[in-house]
């Protein structure tokens, strides 16, 4: 009888951990099509935002279009934020200025740019709802001296 209960038990609590997760659906707008490459897309928690490596789910999805689209799925309820760059040069990372600028586009969740550096996770963070999607449109931001007056 003790098994039994903990069989039943054991049973409900992992299909209540299967009902707690979402989908996060993202769309990147403002691709450069004529530049090619791929639009890396990184789903991350609070704990390694936004360093490379650190996403908890990370996808690259070839450009061949102005618009790039994903699909995030079985996703833990929780907040999380998305940061994306267009990978031009194939290296799989964000290339900089020696001053630390981004010399590719990229973008976060929210549409929210830090003014020097990455902007913080509260300002760019959104919560995934179990068994609901999370619609994201995510506009790519392209770094040049010309939008700065230089």
């Amino acid at each position: 009888m003790k098994n039994t209960c903990i069989m039943i038990a054991s049973l409900l609590f992992g299909m209540s951990l299967n009902a707690q997760m979402g989908v996060v659906e993202v769309e990147i707008t403002d691709v450069v099509a004529e530049w090619g490459g791929s639009v890396n897309i990184g789903l991350y928690e609070k704990k390694g935002f936004p360093k490379m490596g650190q996403a908890i789910v990370s996808e690259n999805v070839p450009v061949r279009d102005i618009k790039a689209t994903h699909k995030f799925e079985n996703i833990p309820v929780g907040k999380y934020a998305i940061a994306v760059f267009q990978d031009v040069n194939g290296d799989d990372k964000l290339n900089r200025t020696i001053y630390g600028q981004p010399t590719e586009p990229y973008a976060f969740s929210n549409n929210v740019f830090g003014r020097f550096g990455p902007p913080k996770f509260a300002e760019v963070s959104f919560s995934v709802e179990s068994d609901a999607n999370s619609k994201l449109v995510i506009h790519l931001k392209e770094y040049s001296f010309k939008n700065r007056g230089e």
